[in-house]
């Protein structure tokens, strides 16, 4: 539980300038950290220009803006894709005018209490429904490249999750060179997130491959180096504010002891010490009859030496 007080986290993914890898990068974070085990929802809040239905497959019948428009459920425009849970918007102008962003706590409160972490693609400027993305979360995460009209526009939404008092959780810088620390230190100070997540996604033509098959790079080519980078982004984010997935279910088909008075097997009676239950033999003679092999007494003395013979060898 974190400290606003629901089941899961909920940042905001922003940035000043369209064009800078937002949404990409909403798509390959959700991903990655459903790939590590968390439970994952990414909602594009991106009311004027959505595309995250076009970057993970879907082609969704009912979208957010359906839900603000109180046309439609959460549940109604939640869609399985990639391992997490994808809330689409709408591509439709009409749909913009009539969806309301004052609705969108009710939409993040109820995939909070169903997720992990819940991932806002929340659109590029200064507008009311970014302020509204950014004043349900938890943490903003500034997605910007190294170049000066982005990095001024990112430095002011900065300033605007700073006055709404929510900490920036992280910066993603896109289309770096080599994808090192190197090229960003600078960058970062200038933002203001060097004590914050900082991770460089690399320029990737594996990424264009990616978005021409509606994909995440992280699914398609989880080897390439923005896809590490994304990887990274994941493990760090999660690291920060004390994240760590469920333990994976103990997978079945191992050796279980049932105790043949009760029925019970060992366990069952929760964290409690169960001590064992008796050990029962079986003469190989009573093994072969229950089998349905031979019974004769010329097969059966056989079967028996050669048991005692592998016995031997373990003895």
């Amino acid at each position: 539980m974190n400290e606003v007080g629901g089941d899961g986290y909920v940042f905001a993914v922003a940035s000043g300038k369209g064009g800078v890898g937002k949404s990409t990068t909403t798509a390959n974070l959700g991903v990655a950290l459903a790939d590590d085990g968390f439970d994952v929802a990414v909602v594009d809040v991106d009311l004027g220009m959505a595309n995250l239905a076009g970057l993970l497959g879907v082609n969704p019948d009912e979208t957010l803006h359906d839900v603000l428009a109180g046309q439609a459920s959460p549940a109604d425009a939640s869609y399985d894709t990639t391992g997490l849970t994808l809330v689409p918007g709408s591509t439709e102008l009409e749909q913009f005018a009539e969806a309301d962003a004052k609705s969108l706590h009710r939409v993040v409160e109820y995939l909070r209490d169903r997720n992990d972490v819940v991932l806002l693609d929340a659109g590029a400027g200064l507008s009311y429904d970014i302020a509204m993305a950014m004043s349900v979360a938890d943490g903003v995460l500034l997605v910007t490249t190294a170049e000066l009209a982005s990095l001024t526009d990112a430095t002011k939404t900065g300033k605007l999750v700073s006055k709404l008092e929510k900490p920036v959780v992280g910066a993603v810088f896109t289309r770096t060179g080599d994808g090192g620390f190197d090229d960003v230190e600078g960058i970062a100070a200038a933002l203001g997130t060097t004590d914050a997540v900082t991770v460089s996604v690399p320029h990737d033509d594996a990424v264009k491959l990616a978005v021409r098959k509606s994909r995440p790079v992280v699914d398609i080519k989880p080897e390439s180096p923005a896809a590490r980078a994304y990887d990274r982004l994941a493990a760090q984010l999660a690291d920060s504010v004390g994240m760590e997935p469920p333990e994976p279910e103990p997978e079945d088909g191992g050796f279980e002891w049932v105790d043949p008075d009760t029925g019970e097997s060992e366990g069952e009676d929760g964290d409690e010490e169960v001590e064992d239950g008796p050990v029962y033999e079986i003469s190989l003679e009573e093994m072969i009859q229950e089998a349905g092999l031979e019974d004769d007494e010329e097969a059966t003395e056989r079967r028996v030496k050669l048991f005692d013979r592998v016995k031997s060898k373990f003895s």
